[in-house]
């Protein structure tokens, strides 16, 4: 056996080349022995160091491809690791009564996979199951019995394989003895072992049996021997397979002649030593240490330095890009690399488990397995396959969601036979059905059949298809597993031909989820083949998920670059070739180099045990870290151009620190004398567009994308400064006709819209929403153009409290008013009488179905029967009697009342709650379920509180009455005061002392406890004029709250949705999470100095 040792892996590789050049003559094979995942690129090498055309003669494979190549059919088929994970579960679930560590554990979801990885482990390192038992003797109890069932397991498994299949780890055991039965079948072939630094027992074992009978065997190792940071190097690898030979081994060395910046990283990094000044090597400006603001900055750094560099006549493939952390990294990477037209190739395999087809498989096994709840339900109706399948597509799973939430529907019926009967219908205005105002002018002829359609149909045809399409009866039973396969593969082809749309929509979107989709059908049905073949036993869905969802959980699917020229993005799992560039992203703590987070089933401190009492687990935890940092040491020796390490300030929500590498990089480097420094990456501030930064704005605005970009988020944004104009006014120069309107649109604070006149009156409006338009006109293009809605979830709310409250407080009155209560007990069985009603007639039966929020109902009844018991106190100590109760303008004696403006006449709608009359004086009472209702003049000024008054124009000209109040009057629940002081009306009174007292028999006695307002000075002279107003008062506030309503209504249908909110709407605005100018304009409400503010001289009111 030759060992060929060198400096560095590349030096190691080509001493291999060089032997395997000799050996061309003809007269023997040649095998060339890599890892599985680089066989590929090992091969691909070979034909560029040895300058042939291709590897005819020569053979690359793995120890596991050799095993296949010799082997043959001698031994079982090889189960693939997940199929290893389903018979370890198997073993587990028979032997589970004889566990006594893991009894409790040992059938959760993803125990038989990390036991998979433990016994891997203990096998791969020769250890017997007698050795493990034996060696744990001497240690801890706790030790012992994790031992003894990971031995009991371990032995099952073993039984469990026996002349019936094999594993990785099966099939390189027999291989090993193949050989040593077998050492003619290698005798006329040289055997070269490449870009493999450590070897489990089998694996030794065969490269004994090739260096004992092979034609001849040279293996390449990287030293560190005699190095500070020696202890990184797979020196003890090189030891350990010399002794193997007994003598006959020749060593030779190929060590690279490096630079000295790559010489001092070769032999310190890692070491953690001290570099004195006169020590340090100079980088010769091939070493950058570089910091972003965040990852997104990072990745574009490198963008730009790949763009400038192909312009310089670089290829793409002359840059290699190292990431820490790929899941973390992989979407900025592939946004911003688009963004410059750059082609890249990100080499990370995808989880089978996240596509389409196999997040299908498992959210239809869950559906049945929870009875259809709704939550698993709602997963397998988002599926795109299912959104393919549905005739109502996304739009018909959400909105069978929105009906399960509302209705509280937690598990969904599988009948054939209609469920979702519950429905409330859409209301109708003069004959023609109300919709919402969506203005999507491409609206296709599917979303006018879910607008028009009452709330139950879609969900119930929705679930229809879900029961048709999954036909739960065949998953339902206990039954062979084999029969669960077939039904899950009948499943699939009756989605067969929306599969095949999906793939065709995914080919138009990404070539790369496209070939990982291609890949599905075949991983799958190798899955099921594979349970077919292992399991033969009865179960039921719980017991066929766990066994599906071990066999998906790790399976990956690989994929190859689509461009010949691209840029290489990898991990530590990666091959780097070094001919160019490499970046380094991701420098940070506790990801450079990769940190373990240790085994779940052998710990750190389990394996530390066991070494001392004699077994050896490789590679163990520290071996692992060890590893790691061998793999950064030789990625930063590779490159042949620049080394560029970076690292983020921040990322996932959290401030990240630099990772040591960075540390010891300028401990040990130096840039023209000078110490290295580390570059602030920064693309939002040019100081001028002169020199340097002139360079640095052509290589970050050089695609009209990136000039696109860079502009919206920078120069629009706010984040560059005003000196940076010119940088983004020339790159705004360079974007398309429509970029450019776009861009202008975002400067712009959107103040009006163009629609149709219908889109924003039909025929009528109320005024809740003239004074939502004057508490916010965006508010209003939200609530009344757009018609966006808080999506009901069965929950109760404040909108619940008050509808149940105005039911029962409107019949309550109707019975006073009628003379129908005569006592408090009489009170409080009418009031319990309509509280269940209002339950029924308003839907909220679904309430009373859970818990929690029937425990809100029940007190909540019980508040409403003392409401209504006081309530009937009140009246009797008053002359004024209830006459209208939830009076609808235009209709009974509430003659209709309409504004007019521009030209345009609107009717408008709304309803009054309550109205008490005494001969011809008459009061207003508009019920608030929250404690701080109040009607003060600055709020009914500014528009925000005109409701009352003009409801009090509407009475006044219906009965031909004079106004007398005009009052909210909050019932707020959980009343708790003792002092009689509970029940207050907030709004105006007349001036009257005579008519309050009419109102309230304790207002001249007792004002603190009368539920009129009374507010005199201090004297106790004189009332309040912002409180008591004579009939002049209130015709002054009608006149000004009628005359507003029209301006708003006028300002409504020019299109005015300006964002301008007043002072704190937004703090409690139903729309702040999608409203992008939230605090944005705000305008502060009005000081109002008493009546004459509210004097109409014929000019409009500036109210904006």
């Amino acid at each position: 056996m030759k060992i060929i040792t060198s400096n560095t892996s590349k030096g190691a590789y080509l001493g291999v080349v060089e032997v395997l050049r000799k050996n061309m003559d003809g007269t023997a094979k040649n095998v060339v022995i890599a890892p599985d995942r680089f066989t590929a690129s090992v091969e691909r090498g070979l034909i560029s160091a040895l300058g042939i055309e291709s590897t005819f003669g020569i053979e690359v494979m793995s120890f596991t491809r050799l095993a296949n190549k010799l082997i043959g059919n001698d031994i079982k088929k090889c189960l693939t690791p997940e199929g290893s994970v389903m018979l370890i579960g198997k073993v587990i679930s028979d032997r589970r009564d004889k566990l006594c560590y893991y009894d409790k554990v040992a059938l959760k979801d993803g125990f038989a996979s990390e036991l998979y990885a433990a016994l891997t482990a203990i096998r791969n390192s020769g250890i017997s199951s007698e050795q493990l038992i034996e060696s744990a003797k001497n240690a801890t109890a706790s030790l012992k019995m994790k031992t003894k069932d990971i031995a009991l397991i371990y032995e099952g498994y073993l039984a469990a394989l026996e002349g019936k299949h094999s594993d990785s780890s099966t099939r390189l055991y027999a291989l090993a003895e193949f050989l040593k039965s077998n050492p003619d079948k290698i005798a006329a072939t040289n055997f070269y072992i490449t870009d493999i630094y450590d070897f489990s027992a089998p694996e030794t074992e065969i490269i004994k049996s090739l260096a004992n009978n092979a034609l001849s065997l040279t293996v390449g190792i990287t030293s560190g021997y005699n190095n500070p940071n020696s202890r990184i190097y797979p020196d003890r690898v090189a030891k350990r397979l010399a002794s193997l030979c007994e003598g006959r081994v020749q060593i030779e060395k190929n060590d690279e002649v490096l630079p000295a910046y790559k010489d001092a990283i070769s032999k310190k990094l890692f070491a953690y030593i001290s570099t004195d000044a006169n020590d340090k090597a100079d980088c010769e400006d091939k070493v950058i240490l570089r910091s972003a603001k965040n990852r997104n900055d990072e990745i574009l750094r490198v963008a730009v330095d790949v763009a400038k560099g192909v312009r310089e006549g670089k290829r793409y493939k002359d840059f290699e890009v190292f990431v820490s952390d790929l899941d973390a990294y992989a979407q900025d990477i592939k946004t911003v690399f688009s963004r410059y037209d750059i082609p890249f190739f990100i080499d990370k395999k995808e989880l089978l488990s996240e596509q389409a087809k196999a997040r299908l498989i498992l959210e239809t096994i869950a559906c049945v397995r929870t009875g259809f709840r709704l939550n698993e339900v709602c997963d397998l109706l988002k599926n795109p396959l299912f959104a393919t399948y549905s005739e109502y597509g996304y739009e018909g799973a959400y909105l069978f969601e929105n009906y399960c939430l509302k209705y509280n529907v937690e598990h969904v019926s599988t009948k054939k036979e209609a469920c979702f009967k519950k429905c409330e219908e859409r209301k109708t205005i003069k004959g023609k059905e109300q919709k919402g105002g969506f203005i999507n002018a491409k609206i296709d002829d599917k979303d006018v059949v879910l607008d028009n359609c009452i709330e139950n149909v879609i969900p119930e045809r929705v679930r229809k298809e879900l029961i048709t399409l999954v036909k739960p009866e065949r998953f339902a039973g206990v039954k062979n597993v084999k029969s669960f396969v077939l039904a899950t593969k009948e499943l699939l082809e009756t989605l067969a031909p929306c599969y095949a749309k999906y793939v065709d929509r995914l080919a138009t979107e990404s070539e790369y989820f496209r070939k990982c989709a291609e890949q599905v059908d075949s991983k799958l049905e190798a899955v099921f083949e594979e349970i077919e073949e292992v399991l033969d036993y009865d179960t039921d869905i719980a017991g066929f998920e766990s066994v599906f969802k071990s066999m998906i959980k790790t399976l990956k699917i690989a994929l190859v670059p689509t461009y010949l020229d691209c840029v290489f993005i990898g991990d530590t799992d990666s091959r780097f070739s070094g001919n160019g560039d490499i970046y380094v992203l991701g420098a940070n703590s506790g990801k450079l180099p990769p940190q373990s987070s240790g085994g779940v089933v052998i710990t750190h401190k389990d394996e530390q045990t066991l070494s001392a009492l004699g077994v050896e687990i490789n590679p163990s935890e520290k071996q692992k870290l060890l590893n790691g940092m061998y793999f950064v040491c030789d990625l930063m020796k590779k490159p042949q151009g620049r080394l560029a390490v970076s690292y983020p300030d921040s990322g996932d929500g959290g401030a990240l620190r630099p990772s040591t590498v960075v540390f010891e990089l300028q401990n040990m480097l130096e840039k023209d004398g000078k110490p290295l420094q580390i570059e602030r990456i920064d693309f939002e501030h040019f100081e001028t567009l002169d020199g340097s930064d002139m360079q640095k704005a052509a290589l970050v605005l050089s695609t009209q994308k990136s000039c696109f970009n860079e502009t919206l988020k920078n120069g629009v944004s706010g984040r560059a400064d005003a000196k940076d104009i010119d940088v983004f006014g020339s790159a705004y120069s360079l974007v398309s006709e429509e970029e450019k309107s776009l861009i202008e649109k975002s400067f712009v604070v959107p103040e009006k819209i163009n629609l149709p006149e219908k889109s924003y009156f039909v025929g009528r409006t109320s005024v809740s929403r003239l004074e939502t338009f004057f508490g916010c006109p965006y508010a209003h293009y939200f609530n009344y153009i757009l018609s966006l809605r808080k999506r009901k979830d069965g929950t109760f709310e404040g909108t619940e409290n008050g509808t149940i409250l105005h039911f029962v407080l409107e019949k309550f009155f109707g019975d006073v008013r009628d003379g129908k209560i005569n006592d408090k007990q009489d009170a409080a069985q009418k009031a319990s009488e309509y509280f269940d009603l209002a339950i029924k007639e308003n839907h909220f039966e679904v309430l009373l179905e859970k818990a929690d929020t029937g425990r809100i109902l029940a007190r909540l009844k019980q508040e409403g029967i003392t409401l209504c018991q006081d309530l009937f106190d009140v009246q009797k100590r008053s002359k004024f009697t209830p006459y209208l109760l939830e009076a609808k303008i235009g209709e009974s004696e509430i003659k209709p009342m309409s504004l007019e403006f521009d030209g345009k006449n609107v009717e408008l709608k709304g309803t009054i709650d309550r109205v008490d009359v005494l001969g011809d004086k008459f009061v207003i009472i508009d019920y608030k379920t929250y404690k701080s209702a109040d009607l003060p003049l600055k709020e009914l000024y500014c528009g925000q509180k005109i409701q009352l008054y003009v409801y009090m124009r509407a009475v006044e000209k219906s009965i031909n009455a004079t106004p007398c109040g005009v009052f909210y009057f909050p019932v707020f629940s959980s009343f708790t005061d003792e002092d009689g002081n509970r029940y207050k009306y907030k709004g105006q009174a007349c001036d009257s002392r005579e008519t309050l007292g009419l109102m309230d028999e304790m207002t001249l006695s007792n004002p603190d406890c009368a539920i009129v307002p009374y507010k005199t000075d201090r004297k106790g002279e004189n009332l309040n004029p912002e409180i008591h107003l004579s009939k002049e008062g209130f015709d002054a506030l009608g006149d000004y709250a009628v005359a507003i309503a029209g301006e708003g209504a006028s300002k409504i249908a020019e299109g005015y949705i300006k964002p301008s909110p007043l002072k704190d709407k937004c703090k409690r605005c139903d729309f702040a999470a999608i409203c992008a100018y939230k605090g944005v304009c705000e305008r502060k409400s009005p000081k109002v100095k008493g009546l004459e503010s509210f004097v109409l001289n014929g000019e409009e009111n500036e109210n904006e």
